[in-house]
């Protein structure tokens, strides 16, 4: 965002959208053994240990626009033995990497998918005063960066997920990563402003932030959009209007009865990340063959709001006991915990 205006609205908004917790949940400490090797230990009971993590400090880069950069932001990544995909994981606003991690881990045993995990700048062990806008974008291409040049992934191997205010840099990050492998939209933001006016029908981008409905359209990979129905924060007509607007959508979930806390824990949540993450796997494995180009663009019925079917009821049946297991664990990282536009 140019200029002083750009400057006065991303002040606005980091007070608006960001609210670290504080003091941070964990530190990051060196293990004892002479390796050098990081890790995060909590700092309050309410918060497990994990150890099955690989935990970095990179140094971000501002973005071509000249936005954030310059911090140095905690990331950990949680390793499946059988993985063939990452999932780069942007979270809320209220919560921590210390916070998130058991729910990481949790994700990549019952999903069997590496898991990537962050914080923003600003938040956690993360350098920064303040959390900004610009800073997010900087930090999710500095993290995506290193997952594809230092630790050699393929971008068509890598989905980008955002929660809540996460939105914002995941579909940053998918509009200006023409292969990546899908992304994931969860409780999504259409734009800063639209959250506070959902019936705006018009404002000028460069007073807005995380401006979603401009970036949906130009994102190749496949779209998975999950919404509560009853969502409290971020109302549903976001989620639907992000979904019709992504040009390689798939079926989405619309939670019935689910709010903007609790979404994770409606039973069709683990099959339906299942699912998308079968089908990025699957165009991943054709293309790195070279018998397949970009993702075929989602058929008609993957488009439309997906109905109760004896399909879904099934797949669902079958995953409950994942889904209680990520469910006793999830809720206390998971949930957006405070105010603000998300």
């Amino acid at each position: 965002m140019p200029g002083p205006w750009g400057r006065f609205v991303e002040n606005i908004s980091s007070k608006l959208a960001f609210f670290p917790p504080n003091p941070p949940t964990y530190e990051v400490r060196e293990h004892q053994d002479g390796s050098g090797e990081l890790y995060v230990q909590p700092t309050t009971l309410d918060v497990p240990k994990v150890l099955q993590c690989t935990v970095k400090k990179l140094t971000t880069k501002p973005t071509k626009k000249g936005e954030g950069g310059g911090s140095e932001i905690i990331t950990a990544f949680v390793p499946h033995r059988s993985a063939t995909i990452t999932i780069l994981y942007s979270h809320g606003n209220a919560v921590d990497l210390g916070q998130m991690l058991p729910v990481y881990r949790e994700l990549s045993k019952l999903l069997k998918a590496n898991v990537m995990g962050y914080d923003y700048t600003g938040y956690g062990a993360s350098t920064g005063l303040q959390p900004t806008v610009g800073h997010t974008l900087a930090d999710i291409m500095t993290v995506y960066e290193h997952l594809v040049n230092v630790m050699k992934l393929n971008p068509r191997s890598i989905i980008a997920y955002g929660q809540s205010v996460g939105s914002g840099p995941t579909s940053y990050l998918g509009a200006h990563v023409p292969d990546l492998g899908g992304v994931v939209l969860h409780s999504p933001l259409l734009s800063g402003i639209r959250v506070l006016s959902p019936g705006l029908k018009w404002w000028p981008a460069f007073a807005d932030v995380y401006p979603n409905h401009l970036l949906a359209p130009k994102i190749n990979a496949p779209v998975l959009v999950m919404h509560g129905t009853e969502d409290e924060v971020i109302h549903i007509s976001c989620g639907e209007r992000l979904h019709q607007l992504c040009k390689n959508k798939v079926q989405p979930l619309w939670a019935q009865g689910f709010n903007h806390q609790d979404l994770e824990m409606c039973e069709e949540y683990l099959p339906t990340l299942d699912k998308f993450i079968a089908k990025v796997a699957a165009a991943s494995s054709a293309n790195s063959k070279g018998d397949a180009a970009a993702p075929a663009p989602a058929s008609a019925s993957e488009s439309a709001p997906p109905p109760s079917s004896a399909t879904q009821s099934s797949a669902a049946q079958q995953q409950r006991p994942a889904a209680r297991s990520l469910a006793r664990e999830a809720p206390a990282a998971l949930h957006m915990q405070g105010g603000g536009i998300t």
